[in-house]
């Protein structure tokens, strides 16, 4: 056989492997771009479901606020007109207030005084009052307007008996606008379709317009499960590949689409560059092979013959004996370039190594970086909704001292004005105490003046002071406390208690057992806290004392806090020379604190170090 024909099957031997798996590798990579893509459209939709859900939290926490409005009482208009206005939502929104029979009482979307009319849909109006719940509407078309709108409704009760009804309308611009600022391209629509099958709100420039219906597919699709992926072609002949999910306050759904083709060319550009350089790599494979073909056999026998020229000889054990003559020559002169060549080869390993260590670090750097924004973002957030609840309950309260002086406004409103601005001027004082206090924990400034105590004493002394309070009372409290001496800071310590047993009771419902127990473990004293709350995710459980870190929440949070009183907490027991732990079996089931401190008489333990990772927490 001469050594063309072995060099043909070489190449075809190595062309067609290659060509098989690169086809194969193609057929997955693009499935995979899809699902990324696709994976796109779910997120964004979820994203802007989050967004509309929102808009409606808050408009139904608006209109329960205005409910307690003194001027309904009074039958004051005019005043809960300048208050619903103050409250309002903003441009594409406006506040309506209906009587028992549907006549409108009050509009901010038109001047004060103006005729308001009457409600052709009385009936709506007399159930909500019958039965007492709110609804969010579907989309009606209003004549004054002449467009269509939404509302979200709340049946209310003034403390005279008297049944009202207050809306929170909305034009489908204004939710568009809700998602506009979100990383959706513009190609791609967004429908808010109500449970109606009718369209909302969309962004782009479809058939499908306010008022009117969707395509039949599009809302049987969307009628058939809480949320899933659809296909489907518009009017215009375009198809859509989108992803729709309903709202969980209402029968609204939000539907986020993306041109097929659009997706397609997307993914292609990102393989045209691979399939451009197979076929150049084949071509040129191809090319060289044709003309190397032709020259190979003259070339073996010079380079065979200017290798041994050299002088030099090596042991190559690798290379097989071949039975043609001019490849067995040239194995020879192979033999002796392999050491050279594995001497480049482990110089350029070493290279490669040393390279990729430093392409590691520079993504462990970003990737830290990158969540150290996260954390600020996420504390300037916390901290913002924190500081704007005080106030805004401040403001509140000087609007109604500034009014105590008008004829009508009873004396219980400027004391409860008082007392508004006492307990939030407090709340804000705590928060701020709260923000020096770890800073100061955490940069290493607290001095302790340690004393010889009783741990058990201390801790009963906390649980009298709660229950006292009243912050006991709805809960079933067991304790155990026995008699134990520690060196502790009585100030810092009552800190220590306080923070863990406000927790217990901030995150366990009302009616359910908390346990504590104060005993000895050899030469430790050990204080559990034991309580049946909403438990802790495992995935929140290792990061419970890193600083800002709280449960999944939105900023209409419950709870409330800057995420620090753990932080804070941990810190306080480490330079008493103890431990602290927490524990859960996860979320509904409990979460026990156990804080572990060196008895009074036994050798103190050195004082642990602040981790780099707590101590940039603080500073970020």
């Amino acid at each position: 056989m001469k050594l063309r024909t072995h060099y043909w099957l070489l190449a075809f031997c190595i062309v067609l492997p290659i060509a098989v798996f690169f086809s194969i590798a193609l057929d997955m990579l693009l499935t995979s771009q899809r699902e990324v893509a696709m994976r796109h459209i779910e997120e964004s939709a979820r994203s802007a479901r989050q967004e509309l859900d929102a808009e409606i939290r808050r408009a139904q926490s608006v209109l329960r606020a205005l409910a307690y409005s003194q001027s309904l009482d009074s039958a004051d208009y005019a005043r809960f007109y300048r208050e619903a206005l103050a409250a309002n939502a903003g441009l594409g929104a406006w506040i309506i207030l209906y009587d028992e029979n549907g006549q409108q009482l009050v509009n901010t979307r038109v001047a004060y005084g103006d005729p308001l009319p009457q409600r052709p849909d009385t009936t709506v109006v007399k159930d909500m009052i019958s039965t007492g719940k709110g609804l969010v509407t579907s989309v009606k078309w209003g004549p004054a307007l002449k467009q269509h709108f939404v509302a979200v409704e709340q049946p209310i009760a003034t403390a005279s008996g008297r049944h009202l009804v207050l809306s929170q309308a909305f034009t489908p611009s204004y939710f568009t606008r809700t998602y506009a600022g979100r990383v959706i391209p513009e190609s791609w629509p967004v429908w808010v379709i109500d449970g109606k099958g009718t369209m909302i709100s969309r962004r782009d420039a479809g058939e499908a317009k306010t008022g009117n219906p969707v395509q039949a597919d599009v809302l049987t699709a969307i009628r058939a499960a809480p949320s899933g992926r659809l296909r489907h072609t518009s009017v215009e002949g375009t198809e859509i590949d989108g992803y729709f999910v309903h709202s969980a306050l209402s029968d609204w759904a939000v539907v986020v689409g993306a041109p097929v083709a659009e997706i397609n060319a997307s993914v292609i550009r990102g393989m045209s560059v691979a399939v451009a350089g197979f076929l150049l790599a084949i071509a040129a494979a191809v090319g060289l092979g044709v003309h190397t073909g032709k020259r190979l056999v003259r070339f073996v026998s010079n380079a065979s013959r200017a290798a041994r020229a050299l002088g030099r000889e090596s042991a190559v054990t690798v290379l097989k004996k071949s039975n043609i003559g001019e490849m067995e020559a040239l194995n020879d002169a192979i033999r002796e370039a392999d050491a050279r060549l594995r001497q480049e080869m482990d110089s350029r390993a070493q290279a490669e190594r040393e390279r990729n260590e430093l392409l590691a670090r520079e993504r462990a750097a970003r990737t830290h970086a990158e969540e150290q924004n996260a954390a600020k973002d996420e504390f300037l957030a916390m901290l913002g909704h924190e500081l704007r609840n005080p106030l805004g309950a401040i403001t509140s309260a000087v609007a109604v001292l500034d009014h105590a002086c008008l004829p009508g406004m009873p004396a219980e409103a400027s004391n409860r004005a008082r007392d508004v601005l006492r307990r939030q001027s407090a709340h804000l004082r705590s928060l701020v105490d709260d923000l020096l206090e770890v800073n100061r924990a955490l940069m290493g400034k607290l001095a302790l003046n340690r004393q010889r105590m009783d741990l058990g004493e201390a801790v009963r002394s906390c649980v009298d002071m709660l229950q006292s309070s009243g912050k006991l009372k709805t809960h079933h409290v067991e304790t155990s406390l026995a008699c134990v001496p520690v060196m502790a800071d009585g100030t810092r310590l009552a800190q220590v208690i306080d923070n863990i047993l406000d927790n217990a009771v901030k995150y366990s419902p009302p009616g359910t057992r908390i346990a504590i127990a104060v005993r000895r473990e050899g030469d430790e004293a050990v204080m559990s806290v034991r309580d049946e709350g909403v438990g802790i995710t495992p995935d929140l459980l290792p990061h419970v004392f890193k600083v800002f870190v709280q449960g999944k929440q939105t900023l209409q949070r419950v709870q409330g806090g800057l995420g620090i009183g753990l932080t804070l907490v941990r810190r306080l027991v480490e330079m008493h020379g103890g431990v602290i732990a927490v524990t859960s079996e996860g979320a509904n089931q409990g979460a026990t604190v156990t804080v572990r401190l060196p008895l009074a008489d036994a050798a103190p333990k050195a004082l642990p170090v602040m981790s780099g990772e707590d101590a940039g927490a603080w500073w970020r």
